[in-house]
């Protein structure tokens, strides 16, 4: 009831209001859940592409001869055996990834940036009427800020933002070309296309209206039947407080006659007969063994039995039905102790009484029996078995609610899985691998080693351009489930990026890793295609505290992987060992 007039405050009679208010909160909730979470992975997606970018450009500065680029200080040189051999691995680099737009090599000369590597062909591809090949010693006048600083620190950073130059949009990293000495000897620049960054955001922002779309839906479908359910509620509420209302006028009306017959029956016992049949309710007496001794015309009526056969018949034989609490013999018990018993519930199953029952005294003040006084309460006993009934009904709707909300829940918890986990392979993404990989470090710190495994598919373009992108991810795919089989359920294996895989491997000494790589690697080449062999070069790094940054482990293991490849591919090395096994 307090429950119901705070509502009654709140909203009166309008169930418009209350499913608005309904919806509105269901609306609310979801749409703050959602800004919070597109938020925190619109975030972490530019980081991931940021630090993608500063990886590729630190991997392209590591494969230019610092002594070698600073040769080049003429366009001349550019048909060169020596020019065409320093591009040679940038535009390796460059041919590795599709997102790649351009991969390039600056320096710095009387603060302006001139171009010096470039392993993009000359001509206007795009059509926009600039040659999309810089050539050597071409000053960039467009330069970024973030260059700039990038080439006077030998900083390795990458555009928090797109910017606009002559060759179109673009998200760009950057990584110094070091000589032996630490000195700066230019910079790596890798640009991949704006249309590129703002696609991945924009897929982000599509998941996040949709689930605002189903959360309105839902909110409006649960207000709609929160308002109808309130509605109904009313009504009912109404109509039975009319109906009690004028019981309980018929109930007062009743008692106020049977006192002023009770009061009759004190003044004068010689009237009783007169008063007791002139009664509005039903009224009959017993004697001491409760068997019937007087009845009014009314109880005749009423209960349809008639004089000849209820006289000196015991009260519960001839009334049938049964009392909610206790029995005729005890309401027996209760008047010849001289007590009375007021509002006893009694029904037949069809009808509904309240019986009051006092007891008669006798001539000497002796108790001889007791009267009984019904009164007829079907329709406010009716109306309170409906009230029942609807607010089990509501209670329903409540439940019912709490459905939808933990629906909601669910919904919010796919999404934090969608985010985590790579859709192609169905591992983990990147951002996961990162997030585990701080705690493994941090138990690696109280003497729990470990290992990292990068893993690349060899010629994985190759492949690709000849049987096009669905035999790619189909051999993703199979790699993926292939790199699982040799790990433990303590292990960590992720998508890194591309054709690149990370595992975390526990290493208590720093030797199971390699064992487990080779595992990998043999495996991976036993995969049956269509395709012919499928080969991986494996890179190993232990963890170790001397290294400088949570992601130096990663880069060693990297470095690794790398020197595989040089080495002939399908094999595992491990940082810090001149060359690998192969098959």
């Amino acid at each position: 009831m307090k429950f119901q007039r705070v509502l009654d405050r709140l909203f009166g009679r309008s169930p418009v209001a209350f499913g608005i208010l309904i919806a509105a909160v269901l609306f609310i909730g979801a749409l703050c859940s959602m800004l919070v979470l597109h938020r925190v992975s619109e975030h972490a997606l530019k980081e991931n592409i940021r630090t993608n970018l500063k990886r590729v450009a630190e991997v392209a500065a590591t494969v230019v001869d610092p002594e070698e680029h600073a040769t080049f200080t003429s366009r001349s040189q550019e048909t060169s055996l020596e020019y065409e051999r320093a591009i040679a691995p940038l535009r390796k680099l460059q041919g590795s990834d599709k997102d790649i737009a351009f991969v390039y090599t600056c320096v710095l000369r009387d603060g302006k940036v001139y171009f010096v590597l470039d392993p993009t062909e000359e001509g206007d591809s795009d059509g926009d009427g600039v040659d999309d090949k810089s050539h050597i010693m071409q000053e960039y006048e467009e330069a970024s800020d973030v260059m700039v600083r990038a080439l006077r620190e030998g900083l390795a950073t990458s555009d928090p933002e797109p910017y606009t130059d002559r060759w179109g949009t673009f998200v760009s990293g950057y990584a110094p070309i070091r000589r032996e000495d630490g000195s700066i000897a230019g910079m790596v620049g890798v640009d991949i296309s704006a249309e590129t960054y703002v696609q991945r955001l924009a897929a982000m922002r599509s998941a996040m209206h949709q689930g605002l779309t189903v959360a309105a839906i839902l909110a409006l479908t649960v207000g709609l039947l929160g308002g109808l359910m309130r509605g109904s509620v009313l009504r009912q509420r109404e109509e039975a407080d009319r109906k009690e209302n004028e019981h309980r006028e018929q109930l007062a009306s009743a008692y106020e006659r049977l006192e002023l017959a009770y009061q009759a029956v004190e003044l004068s016992r010689k009237r009783f007969s007169q008063l007791f049949e002139g009664l509005p309710v039903p009224c009959l007496t017993f004697d001491n063994q409760l068997h019937l001794f007087e009845w009014n015309a009314l109880a005749l009526d009423v209960f349809g039995f008639s004089a000849e056969d209820a006289l000196q018949r015991p009260v519960a034989e001839v009334l049938g039905g049964s009392f909610e609490e206790g029995s005729f013999d005890r309401l027996a018990e209760i008047v010849a102790a001289g007590g009375s018993v007021n509002e006893a519930c009694w029904t037949d199953s069809k009808r509904h009484f309240l019986f009051s029952c006092h007891p008669l005294f006798g001539p000497s003040g002796e108790i001889a029996g007791g009267i009984i006084v019904a009164v007829d309460v079907t329709r406010q006993q009716l109306a309170e078995d409906q009230v029942r009934v609807q607010l089990q009904e509501l209670k329903t709707a409540h439940e019912l609610l709490n459905e939808a909300n933990e629906g909601l829940l669910r919904a919010n918890e796919q999404l934090e899985e969608l985010a985590a986990t790579d859709s192609l392979t169905g591992l983990a993404n990147k951002r996961t691998l990162m997030e585990r990989l701080s705690e493994f470090i941090e138990l690696a710190k109280r003497g729990q080693g470990f290992s990292v495994i990068m893993a690349d598919i060899d010629h994985f373009k190759a492949l690709n351009d000849e049987h096009g992108h669905l035999a790619g991810d189909f051999l993703l795919r199979e790699v993926g489930k292939a790199l699982r089989i040799p790990l433990r359920h303590v292990d960590i294996l992720a998508r890194y990026g591309g054709e690149e895989f990370c595992a975390l491997v526990r290493d208590p000494d720093g030797k199971a890793a390699t064992a487990i790589a080779e595992r990998m690697r043999q495996t991976v080449q036993s995969i049956p295609t269509e395709y012919g062999q499928i080969t991986i070069s494996l890179g190993v790094c232990a963890w170790s505290p001397e290294m400088e940054s949570d992601t130096t482990v990663i880069e060693k293991a990297d470095d690794a992987l790398y020197q595989a490849k040089r080495a002939g591919r399908n094999r595992v090395v491990r940082a810090g060992d001149p060359f690998g096994e192969a098959a």
